[in-house]
């Protein structure tokens, strides 16, 4: 019924466009030029419903989202499907992505490089409805439990904070570097990882919701991504030089475990929303890791040129 009913929207869309279409036809040639460009941005409003429509349909409910660097695209991918092919593609301002985030809500968000901006899309959306200026190209984005959008400016070495639905920053907090990676953890708490100035290798941050100053946790990676934390607090982090990951408890300053990552340097990653695999951005695929034991068990290589920002949806809960 699921199927059928959408199927019906879809017919009904069409019907709509068709309509729309043949009036603006039949009209144009008397009507002013001032009333013939509303239409055409109808037209276009109502192909995208369409495509809109018609991306839900081919794609399931839990995705893997996928930027390509070098295509400027989001590629979409369908979870749970061996060797999967794209499902669905997000192009519209989508500038040279390094990094993504999908909150609890299914909203993705598209850090930038080229635009020095984020995007915000609704789920099933091709087409932005928030975007934001950043201060220097983004290299990572995330949001809190309480919709706090939080943005990595690496070369203005400072991490944004924006209130939801807000394209001006509520607090701006400087780091004695530039920052790769931004989380936060089930208290909301902020972390971030970051290429320190004064030894020229990567520290880890915490900033209590609202804080200015941070604390340094105490371990260092020669050179991080991106980080997350996992139900238990855990910091996952990986080291580009050594293409490892490694797992931290809270409160400690050596890593419980670590693991390799075959496919490349481990920049960008995302957990699932169980928490039992990794989805690792390699040089020319998504390593799928089992997080438990560490083992690569499969990948996603198909419609892609050049990985990067990796997400899921349902995401992870932090």
């Amino acid at each position: 019924m699921r199927s059928l009913s959408c199927s019906r929207r879809i017919a009904a869309a069409v019907v709509a466009l068709s309509a729309t279409v043949a009036t603006a036809a039949c009209s144009a040639s008397q009507a002013p030029i001032s009333t013939v460009a509303p239409v055409v941005a109808r037209n276009a409003l109502a192909q995208q419903v369409i495509d809109d429509l018609s991306s839900a349909k081919r794609c399931s409910k839990s995705k893997i989202y996928v930027a390509d660097y070098a295509a400027s695209t989001v590629e979409i991918y369908p979870q749970g499907v061996t060797n999967p092919s794209p499902c669905a593609t997000i192009s519209k301002d989508v500038s040279f992505p390094e990094a993504l985030f999908v909150d609890h809500k299914g909203t993705l968000y598209v850090a930038n490089y080229e635009s020095s901006s984020v995007t915000e899309y609704l789920p099933g959306r091709k087409i932005p409805t928030l975007s934001i200026a950043t201060a220097s190209p983004p290299f990572d984005v995330s949001a809190g439990v309480d919709g706090t959008l939080y943005v990595a400016e690496s070369d203005a070495q400072t991490v944004a904070e924006y209130a939801p639905g807000s394209t001006q920053p509520s607090l701006v907090l400087a780091l004695n570097g530039g920052p790769h990676g931004v989380a936060t953890d089930n208290a909301n708490n902020l972390y971030v990882s970051y290429l320190s100035n004064a030894d020229g290798v990567s520290h880890v941050e915490k900033f209590a919701p609202k804080a200015t100053t941070g604390t340094d946790l105490g371990f260092t990676v020669s050179f991080a991504g991106e980080l997350k934390l996992d139900t238990k607090n855990d910091i996952i982090i990986g080291d580009r030089n050594s293409s490892t990951m490694y797992v931290y408890p809270p409160g400690h300053t050596t890593p419980s475990r670590s693991f390799s990552t075959p496919l490349g340097k481990p920049v960008n990653f995302a957990l699932n929303k169980a928490e039992d695999l990794l989805y690792v951005s390699g040089l020319s695929a998504v390593d799928i890791i089992d997080y438990h034991t560490g083992a690569s068990i499969g990948s996603i290589g198909t419609g892609l040129r050049s990985p990067s920002g990796v997400a899921l949806s349902p995401p992870a809960p932090y």
